[in-house]
């Protein structure tokens, strides 16, 4: 399967979902950002192994559907530069994610706090990996339509025996970035 049947996917799934749990409270959520990704692949540094952190070109974009207080289906795209024994390469990936709101944001409370299970699919080293990835994040609401995003997860390779990318295998990302609600005030 190419990046465009992929892509065509991963739109179509988000589509369903925000028809089929549309409600009067929904609303939708776009953010920019910057990523981390930690594929030390050591299991004595977890969660931080910080000196093979990849900084360079850490963009992340995403769009997320707010269904209720309780639900939330987001699409993100990761962008990086992965280094692996002296070779550089471009990462891209992309996401589909269900988020569960433990704390959602009220008029007295400005903080989101929220569990993702997502999974999707990454590009590097010339090599196409498929994810599974929970992760936790937390949003931080300083104007009504203005805020901070948090989030980390940890990205299970399932393609590992026969495909994916050997050099990447398993591994952690964390993001910071802005957040604009596109609707719905709170």
């Amino acid at each position: 399967m190419n990046f465009k049947h992929y892509l065509s996917l991963t739109v179509f799934l988000c589509v369903f979902i925000s028809q089929t749990t549309a409600q009067e409270t929904s609303y939708f959520k776009a953010s920019i950002g910057l990523n981390i990704i930690d594929n030390s692949n050591e299991s004595t540094r977890l969660p931080w192994g910080i000196e093979n952190a990849a900084f360079e070109n850490p963009v992340v974009l995403g769009l997320d559907y707010q269904a209720n207080e309780e639900w939330s289906f987001g699409l993100n795209a990761s962008f990086n530069t992965l280094e692996e024994k002296g070779v550089d390469s471009d990462f891209y990936g992309i996401n589909v994610d269900a988020n569960y709101y433990f704390l959602y944001n009220t008029n007295r409370q400005f903080f989101d706090i929220y569990g993702i299970m997502g999974g999707g699919f990454y590009h590097a080293f010339e090599e196409t990996g498929i994810t599974l990835a929970p992760g936790a994040g937390v949003n931080y609401w300083f104007s009504e339509f203005m805020g901070i995003n948090l989030t980390a997860r940890a990205n299970f390779q399932l393609n590992g025996e026969n495909g994916g990318v050997p050099e990447v295998g398993n591994f952690y990302q964390y993001t910071i970035g802005l957040i604009w609600r596109l609707g719905k005030e709170f």
